[in-house]
């Protein structure tokens, strides 16, 4: 059956200030920046992005995951980290996402996308400190993963994105969803809450606060609520399928 998941007219991407008060920063200083340590894409690197996951992941935690299937870590990277990703995320090209044929996309979602690769310098960065996340998940929980994937997405004012889970009917590839955000002040006036079920039946709303990454069972029912303001996010699955090398980790 048709849904229509926005009651507001479409409008189109603004990418002047898409994420905060002062967002998307510049990747290298302008003539009025003298702070010798404002983050550049020249000097950008790996360790940037380092996260000691075993520190912000607890046992306790990680059983609660089990669980529920779900959880949210704030303030997961440095400054540094979270501001190359928040200016990729405002200057990068956006296209229309997709689904199975025969299903019209506006029905579903209103997010554009753009998948990340080695192309991208911090969202690649960012993708290879997932897989060190998946790593220690699969240690833990003995998970599977193989490698993960993730886009960029922006949702504009009057979109969402209706109930589904991750994993089509018949599939099981992905193991782990994992969603990062990007605007900085959001309220919960902005909607654009991501809505989840748990395990047992109870939904939960997560507003999506930059430096924020929520994490969940692949196969959970979710849905995102429709967004009054421009939203961004990085979205992310840890797969069972397709080997490809992770980040080396030190024992």
């Amino acid at each position: 059956m048709t849904q229509i998941i926005s009651n507001l007219n479409k409008t189109a991407l603004v990418v002047d200030h898409p994420i905060g008060q002062d967002n998307p920063p510049l990747l290298s200083p302008d003539s009025h920046n003298d702070d010798p340590n404002a983050p550049t894409q020249q000097v950008l690197q790996l360790s940037d992005f380092a996260v000691s996951w075993e520190d912000r992941l607890t046992d306790k935690q990680l059983d609660t995951f089990v669980t529920d299937g779900w959880l949210t870590i704030d303030n997961v990277f440095n400054k540094t980290a979270l501001l190359a990703l928040q200016a990729e995320s405002g200057f990068i090209d956006y296209r229309d996402a997709a689904l199975t044929a025969g299903v019209r996309i506006s029905d579903i979602r209103g997010d554009r996308i753009r998948w990340i690769t080695e192309n991208f310098f911090a969202g690649y960065y960012y993708l290879q400190s997932i897989n060190a996340l998946a790593a220690l998940f699969n240690r833990s929980l003995f998970a599977g993963i193989r490698h993960s994937e993730a886009h960029y997405a922006c949702y504009p004012i009057g979109f969402g994105y209706q109930w589904h889970s991750d994993n089509p009917a018949g599939r099981d590839e992905r193991v782990i969803s994992a969603v990062f955000y990007l605007n900085d002040d959001w309220e919960a006036t902005d909607g654009g809450a991501l809505e989840v079920v748990d395990k047992h039946g109870t939904h939960h709303e997560v507003m999506p606060v930059a430096n924020r990454l929520i994490i969940f069972d692949s196969d959970l029912q979710h849905q995102v609520q429709i967004a009054h303001r421009q939203r961004y996010s990085i979205a992310t699955w840890m797969r069972r399928d397709g080997l490809v090398p992770f980040v080396e980790v030190d024992a």
